[in-house]
């Protein structure tokens, strides 16, 4: 992919607008996550991207750990991107908190596209508006003149805890995901379609299910635009259904979709306990 076309795709579905209008106070705040997505990608440059575990500033945010998590340790770009995206979804009436997501999110898929740092940092950069650089910030834009010895990062992002009829919901779908995995796409259909009994569910794997792999991922992205969270959850887990995600990945997409803050560190027996329980339920 030629770089013009990444840094399209990195854009696309985010609202630029949105940063660009933000109030003067919110873009001195922003500045500091340009100047951490800068160091970030000089680091990876060097070392790699894989090491972003490793810099001293992995830890520094949340917002900004979970993203790098994921992107070193899920290697899928275009998941990182939806999750992001996912995240960026739950807040619609707050740009502060959108502009900190969507600004750390298109920061590290440039590092992950091997934009060069200055590129990052000029990108980024100019989503605050020429009038605010030149006349409040009074930068000369010269990333050499940068102090990154520090960063005062705003980090009072409120993530969604989970809800009960939500959190069941999310771990049926894992459970079916792991029958799809263990006995095949026809065994799985006719449990949704015959025992499980989601009409939701039902609906969009069918939907989705068309035979086209284009048709499929055209379905998947409009289905993707709707504002209930639980009609999204239902149609991201159609999708995966039909093209056997891994259960990892799956696990943190979801999380996106419902706002709740993902652990990378959360061992593995827990999800495969709480998947195991609801398995039990619907395989009765």
């Amino acid at each position: 992919m030629k770089k013009n076309e990444a840094l399209q795709n990195i854009i696309d579905h985010i609202e630029l607008d949105r940063i660009r209008n933000l109030p003067v106070t919110e873009k001195f705040k922003l500045y500091e996550y340009v100047k951490l997505l800068y160091t970030e990608a000089e680091y990876a440059c060097k070392e790699g991207i894989k090491q972003l575990e490793h810099s001293p500033n992995y830890t520094i945010n949340k917002t900004y750990n979970l993203f790098a998590m994921l992107l070193v340790n899920l290697g899928d770009y275009d998941l990182v991107k939806e999750i992001i995206i996912n995240y960026a979804k739950n807040f619609e009436t707050s740009d502060v908190y959108y502009a900190q997501i969507t600004i750390t999110g298109m920061g590290l898929l440039m590092i992950e596209k091997q934009f060069d740092p200055d590129a990052i940092y000029h990108f980024l950069l100019n989503l605050l508006g020429s009038e605010f650089l030149i006349e409040n910030l009074h930068t000369t834009a010269n990333a050499d003149d940068l102090d990154t010895s520090s960063f005062k990062l705003d980090s009072t992002i409120k993530y969604k805890p989970f809800e009960g009829d939500i959190r069941k919901l999310k771990y049926d779908l894992l459970a079916l995901l792991k029958i799809r995995h263990e006995k095949g796409l026809d065994y799985v259909t006719n449990v949704i379609n015959n025992k499980y009994m989601n009409n939701e569910l039902i609906f969009y794997f069918n939907m989705l299910d068309s035979k086209s792999e284009e048709v499929l991922e055209y379905l998947n992205e409009e289905f993707m635009f709707k504002d209930n969270r639980r009609s999204r959850l239902l149609a991201a887990g159609a999708y995966a259904l039909l093209t056997e995600r891994s259960i990892l990945s799956t696990h943190y997409l979801f999380n996106s979709i419902i706002g709740k803050y993902s652990r990378f560190d959360k061992r593995k027996e827990e999800i495969d306990n709480e998947i195991s329980q609801q398995l039990q339920e619907i395989e009765k």
